[in-house]
């Protein structure tokens, strides 16, 4: 089996794309190939490899995990010294494939692609470096700042002296008492969204304020002040009729708030093209759970942040497959028919290693109050009163039963961004039976040849073992190392 590297590059000196071709043994493609006649030259001295996690630390929850990998190409010749020095690879694709020689490269497997950050030299080699796009995802959430600009009385964008050069805070889905930001002082206009959304309640000092009419546009809501004591809205932002007499908050919520739909989102405000998004993964998650959940975003909060957030509302899970695709799903117990079954000669290694102590008691937080108010005005009701004093409710599920087999089991919780009581107690009732029964961690090893192309993050695939209860066990897949190094892959699996 021979593995051929294609990798884009920026030729400075041409200032044009080339494709650049390597491969672990060099050969020329037939005439009739697709490229033609194109010579992939031996140099591929370590096959590359990606290690894909659903979860950190192979733990089932929190956040998703790539560790980078390089592709490393034979230059004791000094063949390759252009590369350091005439060529840039930042956000170029590469792809890699594997087949028989002699075939046509057209019909070969592709076992991975993706983008590179840059090149560097050691040893005789050159090292690609592959981008962990899961890594791309940390930076900051592209979104606009406040320019200061505020001419008073007019203006929406704050003075040099309170909001200039600040991020502007974003809605996605329901959130509850988050504080507003104060745009124009001059006439009590407000903000909590940069984009779209409804404001449904404006608070002051947690006095629920009286609604009037939205306004028509931007100049309208400059224009035309709110009656004494109520507030009129306009996208993101808001008018008081009156001065506050304490904090101002607000409940709001966009017009989506399934967290598949809102994962998608923000993939896109993250700066993922959109046909790098299976877009059938956000529709089955959608149907997987359509309950409201909701995230405020405010300051330097990053695209991966707020996406673990959305995705752990529900038990999701989302990353890049080996073809550099953004799947998403939800975390369920494996069942149903596996896409590919290995029997014990076709695992080439194999380490069980226990998925923890089950739990006995699932705790589920729900309904976030973004702005937690010890002492809000007198008027406010009780209740009102205490659900401002607390940031998070919550609900739990209890297996009492667990603590007699397994006497030092412990609770887990999770901070979920979901709205409605209803739906967490639906969740909680859903993990509890996800964490309360023993659970294994299999790392094993298969040839390549037995991968198939269905196999990867979150799939259901079988073992035929005969030790440790294994055999025709179901496992579901959360660990996968792409590479493709002695034929072999390596997988984390977990039920």
């Amino acid at each position: 089996m021979t593995i051929a590297i294609e990798v884009s590059a920026w030729r400075i000196s041409a200032a044009a794309v080339e494709v650049l071709r390597f491969a672990s043994a060099g050969f020329t493609t037939r005439p009739t190939d697709t490229p033609a006649n194109a010579f992939f030259e031996g140099r591929l001295q370590e096959q590359p490899r990606l290690s894909r996690m659903l979860f950190d630390r192979a733990t089932t929850y929190g956040a998703s995990r790539a560790s980078a990998g390089k592709i490393r190409l034979l230059n004791t010749d000094g063949g390759l010294d252009s590369l350091v020095s005439d060529y840039a690879f930042d956000g170029r694709p590469f792809t890699v494939k594997v087949g028989q020689p002699g075939t046509p490269v057209s019909g070969w497997a592709t076992v991975m692609s993706g983008l590179l950050d840059d090149v560097s030299a050691d040893d005789g080699a050159m090292n690609l470096q592959v981008r962990d796009r899961l890594a791309f995802l940390g930076r900051p959430l592209a979104r606009p700042k406040y320019a200061g600009s505020n001419v008073l009385p007019d203006g929406v964008e704050g003075t040099k002296d309170d909001l200039k050069d600040q991020y502007k805070p974003r809605v996605y889905g329901g959130v509850f008492n988050v504080p507003a930001k104060a745009v124009n002082t001059s006439k009590l206009i407000y903000q909590v969204s940069d984009q779209a959304c409804t404001v449904t309640v404006v608070y002051d000092n947690g006095v629920a304020l009286a609604r009037g009419a939205n306004y028509a546009s931007q100049a309208d809501l400059l224009a035309t002040a709110p009656a004494a004591g109520t507030f009129r809205c306009w996208g993101g932002l808001f008018r008081l009729g009156s001065m506050p007499a304490g904090q101002v908050t607000a409940d709001a919520g966009t017009a989506e708030q399934r967290a598949g739909a809102l994962l998608r989102q923000l993939a896109l405000d993250g700066e993922i093209p959109a046909g790098d998004i299976v877009e059938a993964d956000v529709t089955a998650l959608n149907a997987a759970n359509s309950a409201p959940v909701g995230v405020w975003v405010d300051g330097e909060a990053n695209t991966q942040t707020v996406m673990d957030e959305l995705a752990n509302a529900i038990g999701a899970w989302y990353g890049f497959d080996r073809l550099n695709r953004l799947r998403m799903g939800r975390l369920t117990a494996p069942t149903g028919v596996p896409v590919a079954r290995w029997s014990v000669d076709a695992v080439t290694s194999l380490v069980l290693r226990s998925a923890g102590v089950p739990n006995w008691r699932a705790v589920v937080r729900f309904g976030r109050n973004y702005t937690v108010q010890a002492q809000p005005a007198g008027s406010v009701a009780q209740a009102r009163k205490a659900f401002l004093a607390q940031e998070y409710r919550q609900t739990a599920v209890e297996v009492v039963a667990v603590k007699t087999a397994w006497p030092s089991s412990e609770e887990v919780t999770f901070d979920a961004a979901l709205v409605a009581e209803a739906d967490a107690a639906a969740e909680a009732t859903r993990r509890s039976a996800l964490y309360s029964v023993r659970r294994i961690l299999v790392d094993v090893e298969v040839p390549l040849s037995e991968l198939g192309d269905q196999v990867d993050l979150g799939v259901v695939v079988a073992l035929d073992h005969p030790r440790y209860g294994l055999a025709g066990r179901l496992l579901r897949v959360i660990g996968l190392d792409a590479g493709v190094d002695s034929d072999t892959v390596k997988l984390t699996l977990w039920g």
